[in-house]
C-alpha cells in the first residue's frame, strides 16, 4: 500500500513554487501526495496536478470573502471547514504524516492528531510569519484595516501562536538556517526536530522559452532588473534612488517587473520624477509567470534589495537561485541570509540595506569592472549547475528525511 502524505495550504494552487518542487521531489521518493488548499473559481474540487492529489475548499472565492475566512482563522487559530474535509480525508486515505505549508492551518492540522494519534506533524515555514505580519501590513493606511490587523494579526499574538506549534509538532522545515537559529534561541523545541530546506532552484528552471526582445535594450544598456511582487518592504526604493547617484553613468536603468497597488506606483513614480531620474526607470507592472524566466535572462544584474527587518533576515526567496543559474552577477542587500550564501558563493555583490549610496558603488562596480561581473556570474551558474546548490540536491534532503522519519514509526 503506498504512503500518503496530505499538504496543508492556506493559499491557492497552482500557484506556490515550494509546494510544487517539495511535492515532485516526495512523489519521485515512492510517496503519495495529497494537497488540500483553496479554491477559486471556476477550479476543480478535487483534480491531478503533476501528480499531486489536489482536493480545494470553496471558503474564499472572492476578495471579500478571503479576508471574512482570515479574521475567523485568526480568532482561535482554527479553520473548521478545513479540518472536517481533512479528517474526512484521512478516514479513506489513512495518511502517515500532515505536512502544513506556514503557520495559518499548524493548529488546524494538530487538531487531527487527537483522532489519530499515530500521524505525524511536520510544519514547513516559508518565512517568520509573525514578523512577516508586521511587514506586510505596516504601510495600510486605511484606518478599519490598522484597527482589524492589530486586533486579529497583532505580532505578538502570532509569536505565542508559533511558540505553541513548534513545540507540538513532531518536525518543522525552515527555509535558512538563521531561521533555525531563531526558533532554537526563542523556543528551545527539546522533541521537535528541525530541518533546513532552503528555496533552491532546479535546474530544469533554464528550459523554459526564451523571449529574446523582453527588453527594449538600446545599445549599451546596462540593465537593473527587479522582478516579483513590488511594495515598500521590498526595497525597490532604495535601488530607485541608487540612480540619482549614478548619474553620469545614464545607459544604467532599472527595470521593475511585478504585480504592485496603484498606491506603491505613484510613489516610485513621484520619487524618481522629483530625483530626475524618471527617464531610466520603467515599471512593468504584472506580467504572466512565462515572462518572468527572460526578464532576468535577458537582465545585466537581477536585483534582490530586501529592506532589513526580522522577516528578510529569516527567509530567502527563490529568485536568489534562479538569478545564479541564469549566470548573471546578482546585488543582494545585507539581509543576513542573502549575504551569507552570496558571499560563500561569491556570485554577486552585497550592498547595505537600505543606503542607495552603497547600492550605487556596488552597481558601479559591476558595470565598471568585466572581469569581476563574469567571475561572479560563472561562480553562480557553477554552484548552482554543477554544486549542490539547486533543488536536485535540495529535494534529496527531503525525500531523506522523510524516508528516516517513516521508517522509525
Amino acid at each position: 500500500m503506498a504512503v500518503r502524505i496530505c499538504m496543508l495550504l492556506h493559499e491557492y494552487y497552482p500557484n506556490d513554487i515550494r509546494v510544487s518542487k517539495e511535492a515532485s521531489s516526495l512523489i519521485e521518493g515512492g510517496l503519495e501526495v495529497h494537497l488540500l488548499c483553496l479554491q477559486r473559481k471556476g477550479e476543480e474540487k478535487e483534480e491531478l496536478i503533476n501528480g499531486i492529489h489536489v482536493h480545494r475548499v470553496a471558503i474564499a472565492q472572492s476578495f471579500f470573502w478571503r479576508g471574512v475566512w482570515d479574521i475567523l482563522l485568526a480568532v482561535n487559530f482554527f479553520n473548521p471547514v478545513f479540518f472536517r474535509r481533512l479528517n474526512k480525508l484521512q478516514k479513506i486515505l489513512s495518511f502517515s504524516v500532515i505536512h502544513v505549508h506556514d503557520l495559518p492551518l499548524a493548529k488546524t492540522g494538530l487538531r487531527l492528531r487527537k483522532h489519530f494519534s499515530s500521524i505525524k506533524i511536520v510544519l514547513d515555514f516559508h518565512e517568520n510569519y509573525p514578523e512577516a505580519l508586521n511587514v506586510w501590513f505596516a504601510w495600510k493606511k486605511n484606518p478599519l484595516i490598522r484597527l482589524k490587523n492589530k486586533i486579529f494579526f497583532g505580532y505578538k499574538r502570532w509569536l505565542a501562536y508559533e511558540k505553541k506549534m513548534v513545540q507540538q509538532a513532531d518536525s518543522v522545515i525552515v527555509v535558512v538556517s538563521e531561521m533555525k537559529k531563531r526558533l532554537q534561541t526563542l523556543y528551545r523545541p527539546q522533541n521537535t526536530k528541525l530541518l533546513e530546506i532552503t528555496n533552491s532552484e532546479t535546474i530544469k528552471f533554464l528550459d523554459q522559452n526564451k523571449i529574446p526582445g523582453i527588453y527594449d535594450r538600446q545599445q549599451g544598456d546596462f540593465i537593473m532588473a527587479y522582478t516579483g511582487n513590488v511594495g515598500p518592504h521590498r526595497g525597490v526604493d532604495t535601488a530607485v534612488q541608487a540612480l540619482a547617484y549614478l548619474k553620469d553613468l545614464p545607459q544604467i536603468r532599472l527595470e521593475l517587473t511585478g504585480k504592485l497597488s496603484s498606491d506603491s506606483r505613484n510613489w516610485l513614480e513621484s520619487m524618481a520624477k522629483e530625483l530626475g531620474v524618471e527617464s531610466r526607470i520603467r515599471i512593468n507592472g504584472f506580467r504572466p509567470f512565462e515572462q518572468f524566466f527572460s526578464f532576468m535572462k535577458y537582465a545585466d544584474v537581477n536585483l534582490i534589495p530586501h529592506n532589513r527587518n526580522g522577516h528578510t533576515d529569516n527567509t530567502i526567496p527563490h529568485k536568489l537561485y534562479q538569478g545564479m543559474l541564469i549566470g548573471k552577477p546578482v546585488l543582494v542587500s545585507s539581509a543576513p541570509p542573502l549575504k551569507r550564501v552570496v558571499e560563500e558563493l561569491d556570485s554577486g555583490l552585497v550592498f547595505e540595506a537600505g543606503n542607495p549610496k552603497d547600492f550605487a558603488h556596488q552597481i558601479r562596480q559591476l558595470y565598471t569592472d568585466k572581469t569581476l561581473f563574469e567571475r561572479l556570474g560563472n561562480n553562480g551558474a557553477k554552484a548552482t549547475l554543477e554544486g549542490n546548490h539547486n533543488w536536485e540536491w535540495t529535494g534529496k534532503e527531503l525525500t531523506q528525511f522523510y524516508k528516516k522519519m517513516l521508517d522509525n514509526e
